[in-house]
């Protein structure tokens, strides 16, 4: 007997009523957010990374690094707002910190130096996460969840692919920084000291980030969260044991172990083989990013609509089931093309999982405790995220000792993309918490009039 409490009725609109609907202050904070997200996103951070002459075993780490640190305290930023009622607060916070950091790894003298760096910022900007998710969810019915989190998704990506191709544009135009440093008088020389040229094409992505990451903080506070009952006696959520309470959230939770493992094992080496690999530029990895941007935005609308009609499930299988595709064609890419092909299907798997993982935690998780069972979701996969990503980095440093980088790359995508096809069928044990008006073969064969 499952122990988990849904908060379907909680969420429910009572007949007669219109279903909540997201305020465009929360549009407008998700998207200056990732705007400013977007001015830096991590394959910027992962070429600086390789700029320095990372190998990849810091790569490997770099990539742990920030794949861990945003979630190690997520439990206690969600159970304390949570316990506060005050989300946006915390939204504000993490917001204006996290990426305030951003702008300091420009002085990075060193690869330990930026993963250390890096794990702050990580850490500050996680008080964010689960709090944002929690406002979010707060103000929208379940009815209505899969549908509300798509048009969200569909604003907050399209400012990511804006701000993605602006900076990487940007960034390759030789001539901005020494223009800016002239015109600007004393201050284009504080602002923008001479350092190495390599360095230099980071100043206009990581200050951008900065600024926007600022507004974005002062916005989010404007947001009217709902009140709660000062005289509810509010309790911190025992953390601890969420994973050790049988239901759905703690089978889900560890079906997600082995893909998040397999996931992460490809990572350190994307941005590689687009660097080094492909000799690609600033500007073509900034529009592999936003090729995956854009293919999020046209998908995650209708797919958040579709989980709301067929259930999380099915989403959720296909977005993970053909995830193993990615690094086979990072693996065998010879062309930038091929990698924009890869990062397009790439974000056709976001578009399907993204939201349909998100909404199912809020299904499952008690209304007033959904920060931290998303908090603890993100601690216990980032921890996984941890150990696949630094481990891959290790072995890929191993491997290039006895058969070269190029092989090293080619066998750890490779070894990813097998592990993801064997660790995608476990997605098929978790269970939907309630039925749904229609399955997902069923849409399909209404698309095609089958």
């Amino acid at each position: 007997m499952d122990e988990v409490e849904t908060s379907g009725e909680s969420d429910t609109p009572h007949e007669g009523e219109q279903p909540k609907r997201l305020p465009a202050k929360v549009y407008l904070v998700g998207a200056l957010t990732q705007l400013a997200i977007g001015m830096s996103p991590g394959s910027f951070l992962e070429s600086f990374m390789i700029d320095m002459g990372a190998n990849f075993a810091e790569l490997g780490t770099f990539r742990s690094v920030g794949n861990f640190a945003p979630t190690v305290l997520q439990p206690v930023w969600g159970a304390s707002s949570d316990k506060t009622g005050h989300t946006k607060a915390f939204v504000a916070f993490g917001t204006f910190s996290g990426l305030l950091m951003i702008s300091m790894f420009l002085w990075a003298a060193a690869p330990i130096h930026m993963i250390a760096m890096y794990g702050i910022q990580s850490i500050l900007f996680s008080i964010q996460i689960p709090t944002w998710l929690s406002l979010v969810g707060s103000l929208i019915d379940e009815e209505n969840r899969g549908n509300e989190l798509g048009r969200l998704g569909l604003v907050t990506n399209t400012a990511s692919f804006v701000a993605t191709l602006a900076s990487g544009y940007i960034a390759g135009l030789p001539a901005v920084i020494p223009f800016l440093r002239t015109n600007l008088g004393e201050i284009g020389l504080l602002l923008f000291p001479t350092i190495d040229a390599w360095r230099e094409i980071y100043y206009i992505p990581f200050y951008s980030t900065a600024v926007i990451g600022i507004i974005a903080a002062l916005v989010s506070m404007r947001i009217r969260e709902n009140t709660i009952d000062s005289q509810k006696k509010r309790k911190f959520t025992p953390i601890h044991k969420l994973l050790t309470i049988p239901g759905d959230f703690r089978r889900f939770a560890f079906v997600s172990v082995f893909f998040s493992f397999a996931m992460s094992m490809a990572w350190p080496y994307f941005t590689y083989v687009q660097r080094e690999i492909l000799g690609g530029s600033l500007f073509e990895i900034a529009i592999a990013s936003a090729i995956m941007t854009v293919s999020i935005v046209v998908f995650t609308v209708p797919f958040g609509r579709l989980s709301d009609k067929v259930g999380r499930k099915p989403l959720i299988l296909l977005g993970r089931g053909l995830l193993f595709i990615v690094p086979l064609m990072y693996a065998f890419a010879t062309h930038v093309y091929i990698i924009y092909l890869a990062n397009a299907l790439a974000g056709f798997c976001i578009a399907s999982s993204m939201n349909a993982r998100v909404a199912y935690i809020y299904d499952v998780a008690p209304e007033e405790e959904r920060g931290s069972y998303l908090a603890v979701f993100s601690t216990f996969t980032g921890l996984i995220f941890l150990f696949g990503s630094f481990v891959s980095g290790v072995l890929g440093e191993i491997m290039t000792y006895s058969m070269g980088a190029y092989t090293a790359v080619f066998w750890m995508l490779i070894i990813s993309a097998s592990l993801r096809v064997i660790a995608s069928f476990p997605y098929l044990l978790i269970r939907e918490p309630r039925k749904y008006a229609s399955t997902f073969w069923g849409e399909i064969r209404n698309v095609f009039h089958m």
